[in-house]
């Protein structure tokens, strides 16, 4: 198991740019981003699900692509080296549905994580222009809540149920982008690959009661991982 050593290396590396933060000009960061997420496991659970029901239901949402909201808080080492903190919230979700002239059934299942980790980038011009590229990696510390509600109606009775479950993980994600000063704030559009290992869905603050997705109590956690698209604008609050 890697957790341990990776979280002893996030902790270092926020130690780290913490100092640095101390000792130089702050900049804020908002971030927008847009990403893919892989849900291996959760898009087995659908499978299960459509399979339990007895119907001919279907998948008809399946984890798809959708917004990430952020916000960087970095400072200086070095003339084109920056080091931080950050913090993201992103989502998806799921739907298993079926349809008759008698009634309906759905299950949904969303997802949202909440991350915060530190991130360090290097920003070097292009031929002494204005443009930039910039290469840098980010380290995830993530909280990922998901709810599994159901929704029955037959004829005009109606029944719902919903349950909530907690996972936590660790994420890595290197990037690589350019950069462009707009109305003079530098303006970074990057492009990364995020990585993610969690552990299994459990009842919250109950890690021992984890979800299993069949008899054979195979456990069920999330898959951010993806392609990320970001977009964040530097603005210096501290000098």
């Amino acid at each position: 198991m890697l957790y341990p050593k990776t979280f002893l290396l996030a902790a270092c590396l926020l130690l780290t740019a913490s100092t640095a933060i101390a000792q130089s000009t702050v900049y804020l960061e908002p971030r927008l981003g847009f990403g893919t997420f892989r849900m291996q496991s959760m898009k087995g659970l659908q499978r299960v699900m459509i399979a339990n029901t007895g119907l001919n239901a279907k998948a008809t949402d399946t984890y798809g692509s959708y917004f990430q909201f952020g916000l960087n808080v970095v400072s200086d080492i070095g003339e084109q080296s920056r080091i931080g903190f950050f913090i993201e919230h992103g989502s998806t979700g799921g739907r298993v549905a079926y349809a008759d002239y008698s009634g309906e059934f759905l299950l949904d299942t969303p997802l949202n994580y909440n991350a915060f980790g530190g991130l360090f980038y290097h920003h070097q011009a292009i031929k002494e222009s204005k443009l930039s590229y910039v290469a840098g990696a980010e380290l995830h510390m993530l909280m990922t809540n998901m709810k599994l509600q159901a929704y029955t109606k037959i004829n005009s009775s109606t029944e719902s149920s919903e349950d909530k479950f907690n996972s936590y993980g660790l994420g890595f994600k290197p990037f690589v982008g350019l950069q462009y000063p707009l109305m003079q704030f530098p303006t970074t559009l990057s492009l990364g690959y995020f990585v993610d290992t969690n552990y299994p869905f459990h009842v919250p603050g109950e890690p021992k009661q984890q979800l299993v997705i069949n008899s054979n109590n195979k456990t069920i956690q999330p898959g951010w991982s993806g392609l990320r698209v970001n977009v964040a604008v530097s603005i210096p609050i501290v000098r």
